[in-house]
């Protein structure tokens, strides 16, 4: 083909309808994914786990749901000329004002996504993840080009103070011309939380036989239950990233763990002990900046 050719021959598709139509619901909440996050496929797009697992591993972060919805949708970009022509420019964008009530000191976490370039799954109120696929396999969020939390709004007196959520889809084709929405059935992706910050702390003083450690969560200073051994490293000073196994691993149902050792006790040794990365985990989704210290002495 030469330089500068034009082909202007549309490729045009059957129009007969579907007999039954889509029922998409609101926009109830956002995964925010990075750019590069994709779903293999539609089976594995059906999994509970596929979006749990990604969210442990730091790809997919889900927003908090919106206690009301605003929806921004541009009107498509026209130019009127003076001899009464109508030009067609561009579409015009989707997106929305998402408000919800959130703590403070969840503030800093959710703002550190403003302006971040990344995609997003839109989850609706009836519990479907609506993304894209341009070849008809692989499942992703929309690019976004406007992704915003605002601080804490104000109040009059007559409501609730809220945070706001500003989005806005930059392509509009992948909504439009690949939209993709998996037949979820067996669970609701309503219920996917992000990753918790929480503090692993010693508590009194550790000896060779016992370790005892407590986890809370950060913001609101609630134990964490319902963690196992798994979910902890425990290492000596020697380098090694080897676990040391506990002859005796308990969870107290109060957010205190105690590490027993007998055969043999600890050594005289320095030790850390932290929980692995939400990834690593058994469980997931608690993730722990501070790593403990503590010395068995001689």
């Amino acid at each position: 083909m030469a330089y500068n050719a034009v082909n202007c021959i549309a490729t045009l598709a059957n129009t007969g309808l579907s007999n039954c139509l889509d029922n998409l619901g609101y926009d109830a909440m956002l995964l925010w994914t990075t750019e590069s996050f994709e779903i293999a496929s539609e089976a594995a797009s059906l999994l509970e786990a596929t979006y749990v697992d990604a969210i442990d591993a730091g790809t997919v972060y889900p927003m908090p749901i919106f206690d009301e919805i605003e929806p921004a949708i541009e009107d498509d970009v026209e130019q009127e000329l003076a001899t009464g022509v109508s030009l067609f420019v561009r579409e015009g964008k989707y997106g929305g004002i998402g408000r919800f009530r959130t703590a403070l000191c969840t503030l800093p976490n959710l703002r550190a996504f403003n302006e971040v370039q990344g995609r997003a799954f839109i989850v609706t109120g009836n519990g479907k993840i609506f993304g894209t696929s341009p070849d008809g396999v692989k499942f992703k969020g929309f690019l976004l080009s406007k992704f915003h939390v605002s601080g804490l709004k104000g109040t009059d007196g007559t409501t609730k103070r809220m945070v706001e959520l500003r989005y806005q889809f930059k392509n509009i084709t992948e909504m439009a011309d690949f939209p993709a929405v998996p037949a979820i059935t067996a669970w609701d992706p309503l219920t996917l939380t992000g990753v918790v910050d929480v503090t692993v702390a010693e508590v009194g003083t550790s000896a060779e036989g016992l370790v005892v450690v407590s986890v809370t969560r950060n913001c609101d200073g609630e134990a964490v239950t319902g963690l196992v051994e798994g979910d902890f490293t425990l290492l000596a000073s020697d380098g090694t990233t080897e676990m040391l196994a506990s002859d005796g691993f308990t969870d107290n149902s109060d957010g205190t763990y105690d590490f027993v050792f007998d055969t043999p006790a600890l050594p005289a040794d320095d030790y850390t002990i932290n929980l692995k990365t939400p990834a690593a985990q058994t469980t997931g989704g608690y993730e722990s900046a501070v790593v403990v210290s503590f010395t068995i002495a001689a």
